[in-house]
């Protein structure tokens, strides 16, 4: 059945409110990782799911647009990198080597964690896909016969960790250039931590993007047939 087009312009708009609130409180609040927008405005919107006595379902289907926007918004990112194209071609086998290793070890270290732990295939396949933008984790999810709610929860979590304590990470290990700090936060916290490294510097956030992409890509080129050679 067809969203009632009052209530999906209703539950939009509190959405698009809600997190602009928690965005202006978290700046607000001089970017404290616990105040960070995506953890403040989901636990209100839950709050209010529970209250109006809406579930989940209903509040996707009134939203189904906002959804939609995060494929264009994750596009939006090329207009940053096209800014620093030639730094970007200077550095283009430096980042190509790193990012590919650091996969291989996201995805290696993730696979004994979840082995040792004896995780369900949904699970491990969830667990598998944690660094990579939730529009990619998705779709090899679904490719592979996982759990696309589950892939989802498990990546946003994975992204909003590392916008909370990427950065407190970096100023720890004294890594203050904008590149470096670009690369960590996009491998490991994709699109979040994109949006944090903005944050933090143009530059930071241009090369927070472009590994992002590369992680995405290089991800599911390898990912899908690792977890059918595994038999997960």
């Amino acid at each position: 059945m067809a969203a009632d087009p009052v209530f999906t312009g209703l539950w939009i708009a509190v959405t698009i409110g809600v997190y602009s609130l928690m965005l202006r409180l978290y700046r607000r609040a001089n970017s404290f990782s616990l105040m960070h927008p995506v953890i403040t405005s989901s636990a209100l919107i839950i709050g209010l799911l529970a209250w109006s006595g809406a579930d989940y379902p209903l509040y996707r289907a009134h939203t189904e647009l906002l959804h939609d926007c995060l494929e264009l918004a994750t596009i939006a990112i090329a207009i940053p990198l096209f800014r620093e194209r030639h730094r970007l071609r200077a550095l283009a086998i430096p980042l190509l080597t790193s990012l590919s290793a650091a996969t291989a070890l996201n995805l290696c270290l993730a696979y004994a964690i979840g082995s040792s732990l004896q995780l369900l295939p949904d699970s491990l396949i969830a667990l598998l896909s944690k660094s990579v933008t939730t529009p990619v984790a998705i779709g090899i999810t679904e490719l592979s016969g996982g759990s696309a709610a589950l892939t989802a929860a498990v990546v946003i979590t994975t992204g909003i960790i590392g916008a909370m304590f990427g950065p407190l990470l970096l100023r720890y290990f004294q890594i203050t250039d904008p590149v470096a700090s670009g690369v960590a936060m996009g491998t490991l916290a994709h699109g979040v931590g994109t949006a944090r490294a903005f944050q933090m510097s143009p530059v930071s956030g241009a090369f927070a993007g472009l590994s992002m992409a590369l992680c995405a890509i290089i991800t599911s080129l390898v990912l899908p047939t690792i977890i059918n050679h595994l038999g997960i």
